[in-house]
């Protein structure tokens, strides 16, 4: 923000009164040179910030309706999307965006774009929270807002699906003191964990580790397996993320929905599959 011509003749005054070989010029006529040149010094400067403040506005609406399609603009023009309305094209601007902003039917909470290795462009989305799908007539206004504002030549896809799934196997040693809250706790943990996890995030063995041994009581943890799935793979088909056994231990795994949740097949949740002993 431009300063003023005082404040800046100011700040010059402060400068000379703390140099000794300029500190003796102390007159207060307006006609003393050395007054007139800091007066003309002090406007020709605040004329120069005056205009570099009419530039950066100027830079800064350029900036406000280019469609620069980087993954932060589509995220950002994604999650203005507004169930029941209708986006139209602003002849002023040339911006695609809704005549009458609502954020009550601003229904997305969380979105996600990636480039996949085929160049499309894949945007992931999930409403409410915790997350779930928009439903199908959602998901169809979405499809048709994203292609009014998606530039021309950019294959994109819309990733809307129910969570990922993730089953851990492990032996949880604990103090004994601790036997009626251990179970419930471990399970709260990774629950807590697998929630924390930014949108399009990655589980790690070592983080699935950490937060069960994270919990008071534990004294150990023995991991055996843990298993991974997009919500439309069968669990037999699970990806191992880590498995003793066999030796694997793959480290990450990319959430493909977004997000991740307990398992839900018969047998395979966290109780089912967390045992524990006293140690």
């Amino acid at each position: 923000m431009a300063r003023t011509v005082q404040q800046i003749k100011q700040q010059m005054l402060d400068a000379k009164n703390a140099d000794p070989t300029l500190s003796t010029l102390t007159s207060t006529s307006q006609t003393a040179k050395w007054n007139l040149y800091y007066f003309i010094v002090a406007s020709c400067i605040a004329i120069f910030e005056q205009l570099q403040d009419l530039f950066k506005a100027d830079l800064e609406a350029i900036a406000s309706t280019a469609a620069p399609s980087t993954p932060q603009w589509t995220r950002n023009k994604v999650l203005k999307f507004q169930t029941g309305d209708v986006a139209e094209l602003n002849t002023s601007t040339f911006v695609i965006e809704y005549p009458t902003v609502n954020t009550a039917n601003q229904i997305l909470t969380r979105c996600a774009v990636i480039t996949a290795p085929n160049r499309t462009v894949l945007i992931k989305v999930a409403k409410n929270d915790p997350p779930v799908p928009v439903s199908s007539g959602e998901l169809a206004e979405l499809q048709s807002y994203v292609e009014t504002f998606n530039p021309a030549g950019i294959a994109f896809s819309i990733i809307n699906e129910n969570s990922d799934k993730m089953a851990v196997e492990a032996t949880i040693y604990y103090n004994g003191q601790y036997s009626a809250v251990i179970q419930t706790n471990v399970e709260a943990a990774l629950n807590n964990y697998m929630a924390n996890l930014p949108f399009n995030g990655v589980i790690t063995t070592q983080a699935v580790v950490d937060a069960m041994q994270a919990v008071e009581g534990v004294t150990n943890v023995s991991l055996s397996r843990i298993r991974v799935r997009r919500n439309t793979i069968s669990f037999a088909n699970a990806i191992n993320l880590y498995r003793l056994s066999t030796g694997v231990d793959a480290v990450q795994y990319q959430t493909y929905s977004g997000y991740v949740e307990e398992e839900t097949t018969s047998g395979a949740a966290f109780a089912d599959t967390i045992t524990y002993q006293v140690q």
